[in-house]
């Protein structure tokens, strides 16, 4: 009987764990649309007193600053604070950063586009990259092993008993 109770809960935690993966996404874009109206915003107040690659920078790091701690706390279900986590994050930010640097004044300069729109269109062409960096180095975790949402030795090899342990 307790194996049955053991096995029961080991379910119930690895479905929760599947809700919870599941709902990653939705929060990932709800905080990504968050932070990039505060982007934009800040942006089009620094724009008129900065120069644009000063304003989007300034911008960017406000959003990343945000978007580290909601998508770290709310989105990912992290708890603890990494030093490590953190500064994965610093980097993938960083390299973001710079390429909004240099497409915005490229966009703005090579295209009859308004600034704004021009930085709308730089951070989702930036969007993409930045979830992915995000989602499998700066904030990966080896609980998707433990729920089952990776896929197991059985399902690479064909074999339904391989790495299941049955």
């Amino acid at each position: 009987m307790g194996g049955g109770s053991a096995r029961m809960a080991k379910g119930a935690g690895a479905r929760g764990m599947r809700r919870l993966f599941a709902l990653r996404p939705v929060r990932f874009v709800a905080v990504g649309g968050t932070c990039f109206v505060s982007v934009v915003l800040i942006f089009e107040a620094l724009r008129r007193v900065l120069p644009l690659p000063v304003a989007a920078t300034i911008a960017y790091a406000a959003g990343a600053t945000a978007s580290f701690e909601l998508n770290r706390s709310w989105t990912f279900g992290q708890r603890e604070r990494s030093w490590a986590q953190a500064g994965r994050f610093l980097v993938i930010t960083a390299a973001a950063m710079a390429a909004n640097a240099l497409l915005l004044p490229a966009i703005v300069a090579g295209h009859e586009v308004p600034e704004v729109g021009a930085e709308i269109i730089t951070l989702l062409c930036i969007a993409p990259a930045t979830f992915l960096a995000y989602r499998f180095w700066s904030f990966r975790s080896d609980e998707g092993d433990a729920a089952g949402l990776l896929p197991s030795a059985g399902a690479v090899t064909g074999h339904a008993g391989a790495g299941s342990g049955e």
